[in-house]
């Protein structure tokens, strides 16, 4: 797709899986803890899969507010 980024597969965390992303577009989801929408970026996920190695069967589920918060809790 045009507004799309295309995704860099030999940089994504190999995990034997048959559908790695292709691409990364922005996706929207409403965060489980506060229910506010928010919006998974493409960089964002580029970032995520390809620089901090997660796993392509992981996605975003909470705002940044909700991980901040979850984050001090369990220090």
């Amino acid at each position: 797709p045009r507004d799309a980024i295309p995704a860099n597969l030999s940089a994504q965390a190999p995990n034997n899986s048959y559908g790695p992303p292709l691409y990364y577009r922005d996706r929207p989801f409403h965060c489980v803890d506060c229910g506010v929408a928010q919006v998974w970026t493409a960089e964002q996920q580029q970032w995520w899969y390809e620089v901090a190695k997660g796993s392509i069967y992981s996605g975003a589920k909470r705002c940044r507010a909700c991980r901040a918060a979850v984050r001090a809790a369990h220090r």
